[in-house]
């Protein structure tokens, strides 16, 4: 029997697409800026979402690498002033979704189904709020109002200590005004920083990505690490080093299988949104695998 080269090849390369979906990786640094507070203490990051679900649809890989496992989660919380620096230094995730999703009037199903949620992905109870408000319901057909999210965001911001901000782009990702109000919001609050907190704060959006690439499913990590690793062997070859290679300066979360099982776990826990399409989008949209983020600027108008 004549087996085919090319077979070979494909055999050959299964462990190593194997290898690089196992893998979780980060490039990039959310925590190289950090407020000149004069003593180390871990970087306390705020993720704003609009509506429960949002946390698993769009930001999973990133909360997955952000909070690694629920036990470690639960220890570095209890030694949150422990005197290691590397213990001191690992992220505090907080959570501030800004609408129940009560478009269908399912708000009381749909806010305790976030809470089931974020259990599962480790964020601490007593660090996330979901919001009820008259000036913020869940809306497919209206913005909310940038001037008001930003005074809501701010006195988060002051009360947690909050160093770092995370939401949606200028897009919002599927083109939702209640998700690219949270970005104006953003924008709006950077502005109106009074001047001696104004740089201690750094915020970054969720890219938003072409509907191609938007749906190139377990493809999308598997660029990426490729990506990668050539850019490393490429690096090796001219430097003859490892440690020459530069990780691009916007963040980038890709998730390992772990991480993509547990998000997928917390996707299931919003049980009143289980239509068909969500179970494709869960399984080909590469915001389920990656994440890829940019510095959000001061915007006045």
């Amino acid at each position: 029997m004549i087996i085919h080269p090319g077979l070979y090849v494909i055999l050959a390369s299964v462990p190593v697409f194997l290898g690089l979906l196992l893998q979780p990786l980060h490039l990039g640094d959310f925590f190289s800026f950090q407020p000149n507070t004069g003593h180390i203490s871990p970087p306390r990051i705020l993720l704003l979402t609009a509506h429960p679900d949002d946390e698993t649809f769009f930001f999973g890989p990133t909360i997955t690498s952000l909070i690694p496992s629920f036990s470690m989660s639960e220890s570095v919380s209890s030694m949150e002033n422990a005197s290691d620096p590397l213990i001191r230094r690992f992220p505090q995730v907080y959570s501030l979704c800004f609408s129940v999703g009560n478009a269908d009037g399912l708000g009381d199903i749909r806010r305790h189904e976030l809470e089931v949620s974020l259990d599962v992905l480790g964020v601490a109870g007593d660090k996330r709020w979901v919001l009820d408000k008259v000036e913020f319901q869940d809306n497919i057909n209206a913005g909310w109002d940038a001037i008001l999210i930003a005074d809501t965001i701010y006195k988060y911001v002051v009360d947690y200590n909050i160093s770092i901000i995370l939401t949606f782009d200028s897009y919002g990702v599927s083109g939702h005004p209640n998700h690219f109000s949270l970005y104006r919001g953003v924008s709006r609050l950077l502005a109106a920083l009074p001047a001696g907190t104004r740089y201690p704060i750094a915020a970054y959006s969720l890219k938003s990505k072409p509907v191609i690439i938007k749906y190139m499913g377990i493809l999308a990590p598997l660029l990426v690490k490729l990506k990668v690793v050539s850019s490393r062997a490429v690096d090796t070859l001219t430097h003859g080093t490892l440690g020459n290679f530069v990780s691009p300066v916007q963040p980038v979360f890709v998730a390992g299988v772990k991480e993509y099982r547990r998000t997928v776990s917390a996707t299931l826990r919003h049980r009143s949104q289980r239509a068909w399409f969500r179970w494709l989008y869960m399984a080909f949209s590469q915001y389920m695998w990656v994440n890829e983020w940019e510095r959000i600027h001061a915007i006045e108008d």
